[in-house]
């Protein structure tokens, strides 16, 4: 029976965060016990937890953690009749034993299990006898797994396809294709991930350093007593100076590089569903259960080691990422590692071992750098565990009518400081001004904005209309007052917007006095307005999403993308025939685009209504990249070339949407340098 995303079960008030206990096959709570530990995990605010079983062991465990709430993740641990009794998982699959295992576990309420481990690495088979044919080693490894899978889903629990270590190019679900065993993936199956971050940005492969090859500067190249510590190059055994740090940005910069050419970083979901989506045409659940950051590893030289303190700030924004962005088919993360494992001390949050490393060296092993630290102070365990116990809990939204989440914070350090939550203030509409460019003056988002003053079409607003601004701290609180106060009424410039900030652009550029329709009223501060009542005769199912004869709105376009030399090309359609139409166009400046240069997709159907996984394209000369879209129809994929459109140039770039013919826009791309975005938005319509 085929499972939806909504079929698969999540805990209570799920915010996505989890944690791998013990390295440690049989651990069972150590002299602390499970108590302790299961307390350590509700201050933490983890909701998932990876466990390892040898013969039943996690028994006791995971039913307690079920009791507080908490979704064991379990990974059955094989062992070969006598003599051979070693663990390593491949050739092979589970026997009666761990059958046995696993009905217990299941009827205790444990659903979710992995019955293998990295099987793209020789340490994990029999002897370190792995073939040596890619494609021959991945279906050997599915059809094993096809038998664990077909036992788990019987007996009632949800088996996950094994994880392979970071940036493996082992195609597991492609090898379930040529065995024409894919869909058994479609009625209960997860991916397991291990996404370990190495030492590389949330962000990447789209972050700076990896696209431009962006050059460090002295001051964050000084980390203080750490700065040897942290550029310590263990193969020359020295740091690395300021001017061969940026000679490897610089070689290594790799402007067209996208998830699928680079997954081995945090966003390796990303690329798994991409997989799921080609092989299936739909997601399946993944959870990270293993992965995320390190202290102390510099696998990648454009980056600097993670110190203990930097290790909490990422860690603390990995798991705000799961509870507040997370797509819906990224279930949980799991870090490694909580507990202190016998040759893996470096890894865990609660370890003496960074105490005795930091004061009187270490030993070296797994590249870290030998020599102490004067003046680092650490008890026993890692900053990060009381950084993330401070972090503030919220549920994810889900797959239903959940609420809008907050927005994203902007820095992990801002989690330290709470604040009272400001109230929203209102705003009147200048000529010239967008939603965009409000929100950047105001510290919101412009979804945010949207959603408070309920727009149906975002890219619509008019002069003299007043927006409710839900601004985000007391800052932006003060900022949004004053800029509301010192509102004209008469109307100025076309570029003006309120205290004096303008949009700026590489050239001079002319708005219209009026953007676009004017929209019904909006309901005002205190929840009253003068909306007009639904038509009667309309549907509650036709209220929500339109009806079947909606047609796609008039194209909204942005004057200033006329002096970019960016144009529009029209869709070749017959009558009647269903195409993509572009409905809204904005040129995004470097000032409101916050540092983002992007070309960002938003896909709608023909009610309106977001389109999930729907593949868009980005195009220039000699290349192309595409993504789909998320649960909200959107998506983005980055700029790099600039050109000049003062001197005639026209940008690089095109944009499309794939499945049917449709409107493109052209002439796309950095001008004159400036690191700008553009916003375009389709919706499926009949010529």
């Amino acid at each position: 029976m085929l499972k939806e995303l909504v079929d698969f079960p999540r805990p209570s008030n799920d915010n996505g965060r989890g944690l791998h206990g013990s390295a440690m096959v049989g651990w069972a709570g150590g002299s602390e016990g499970y108590d302790y530990w299961i307390g350590e995990l509700v201050a933490l605010g983890c909701k998932w937890f990876k466990i390892l079983d040898d013969n039943g062991d996690s028994l006791p465990f995971c039913e307690r953690l079920l009791q507080a709430g908490i979704f064991p993740i379990v990974r059955i641990i094989r062992r070969d009749p006598p003599p051979n009794t070693s663990p390593a998982p491949n050739p092979g699959h589970i026997g009666p034993t761990e059958e046995e295992t696993l009905k217990r576990l299941i009827a205790a309420g444990v659903r979710y299990f992995e019955t293998n481990n990295e099987p793209n690495l020789s340490a994990e088979w029999k002897q370190n006898a792995i073939p040596s044919d890619t494609l021959e080693t991945a279906k050997l490894v599915a059809l094993n797994w096809l038998f664990d899978a077909r036992l788990i889903l019987e007996a009632g629990g949800l088996p996950g396809l094994p994880a392979q270590s970071v940036g493996s190019a082992m195609d597991l679900i492609g090898a379930l294709v040529s065995l024409g065993k894919q869909d058994l993936l479609l009625e209960g199956c997860w991916i397991a991930l291990h996404n370990y971050c190495l030492n590389r940005p949330l962000d990447y492969p789209d972050d700076k350093v990896n696209r431009t090859g962006l050059a460090l500067s002295s001051e964050d190249y000084d980390q203080g007593p750490y700065t040897d510590w942290a550029w310590w190059n263990a193969s020359l055994k020295g740091p690395d100076a300021l001017d061969e740090v940026n000679a490897a940005r610089s070689l290594g910069k790799n402007p067209v590089q996208t998830i699928i050419s680079e997954h081995a970083c945090f966003r390796e979901f990303e690329y798994y569903n991409t997989l799921a989506i080609k092989y299936l045409g739909r997601s399946i659940p993944i959870i990270s259960t293993e992965g995320g950051y390190l202290v102390g590893r510099r696998e990648d030289p454009r980056y600097m080691r993670l110190t203990p303190e930097a290790h909490c700030d990422a860690t603390v924004a990995l798991f705000d990422f799961m509870q507040r962005q997370a797509p819906d088919y990224y279930f949980a993360a799991t870090p490694w590692l909580l507990v202190e494992s016998t040759g893996l001390e470096t890894d865990a949050w609660e370890s003496s071992f960074w105490q005795r490393a930091l004061r009187n060296g270490s030993d070296g092993r797994s590249g870290i750098p030998p020599g102490p630290v004067p003046g680092a102070v650490l008890g026993d365990r890692l900053p990060v565990v009381d950084g993330v116990r401070r972090m503030p809990n919220l549920p994810r939204r889900l797959t239903g009518n959940q609420p809008i989440p907050p927005r994203p914070i902007q820095s992990p350090v801002q989690l330290r400081a709470a604040t009272p939550a400001p109230k929203p203030v209102r705003y009147t509409v200048l000529p010239g001004d967008t939603l965009w460019a409000i929100a950047r003056l105001f510290g919101t988002s412009w979804q945010s904005i949207a959603v408070v003053n309920r727009l149906a079409t975002p890219s619509v607003i008019r002069p003299g209309q007043s927006l409710i601004i839900p601004v985000s701290s007391p800052a932006s609180q003060a900022k949004a007052l004053s800029a509301s106060s010192d509102n004209p009424s008469s109307p100025s410039t076309g570029n003006a917007l309120p205290n004096s900030t303008v949009l700026t652009s590489p050239f001079p550029l002319s708005v219209p006095e009026t953007v676009g329709e004017a929209n019904a009223p909006i309901q005002d501060a205190a929840g009253t307005g003068n909306r007009p009542e639904p038509d009667s005769n309309l549907s509650k199912h036709d209220l929500e999403s339109g009806t079947p004869e909606m047609t796609a709105p008039t194209l909204d376009w942005d004057s200033r993308l006329d002096a970019l030399n960016v144009s529009m090309e029209p869709a070749h359609v017959s009558p009647g025939r269903a195409y993509w139409k572009l409905i809204f166009a904005e040129y995004v400046p470097s000032d409101t685009s916050a540092g983002s240069h992007h070309v960002f997709f938003s896909v709608l159907d023909e009610r309106g209504r977001p389109l999930v996984n729907q593949k868009v394209l980005e195009a220039w000369p000699n290349d192309k990249a595409d993504t789909l879209t998320n649960e909200r129809g959107e998506a983005s994929i980055p700029l790099w070339t600039p050109y000049s459109p003062d001197r005639g140039e026209i940008g690089p770039y095109s944009a499309w949407v794939d499945g049917l013919p449709g409107d493109r826009v052209h002439g796309l791309g950095l001008p004159s340098n400036h690191q700008v975005s553009f916003s375009l938005k389709w919706q499926k319509a009949v010529a």
